[in-house]
């Protein structure tokens, strides 16, 4: 990682909320099972901290609180609509790809509006 960027290896000029060690955001490495990597709840306190809105925990099973996205929503200017489509449509108006595994429509089961860690990750990009 070099100074120009964040802990995500991406430009601080692009990512704004994100420099180096004055970043303010926790990285479990190695913490999340075999993944490694920000836990959900880093990645969703990233997204409040980006919306300046109180950090909110996740729920039982890794569920996420709707009024997040609702907010989210809201402060970028696109249509309501379940949690997926809402980080879907702020991924778009970013120009970024919200692709198959950043939720769980795609899923056998249809997942009902299950936003993954990889979701969260587009989303505090797109946000930033």
């Amino acid at each position: 990682m070099s100074e120009s960027e964040c802990i995500h290896c991406m430009p601080t000029s692009w990512f704004g909320i994100c420099t180096n060690a004055d970043s303010g955001v926790t990285v479990r490495t190695g913490e999340y099972g075999f993944h490694g990597g920000e836990s959900k709840q880093d990645l969703l306190e990233m997204v409040c901290r980006l919306l300046r809105i109180p950090t909110e925990p996740v729920g039982v099973g890794s569920s996420l609180p709707s009024h997040v996205f609702e907010e989210a929503a809201r402060q970028v200017g696109v249509p309501l609509g379940s949690m997926p489509e809402i980080g879907e449509r702020i991924a778009a108006r970013a120009g970024l790809e919200w692709g198959s595994d950043c939720d769980s429509r795609g899923s056998l089961s249809g997942g009902g509006s299950t936003v993954t860690r990889e979701g969260l990750r587009v989303l505090a990009s797109a946000l930033g």
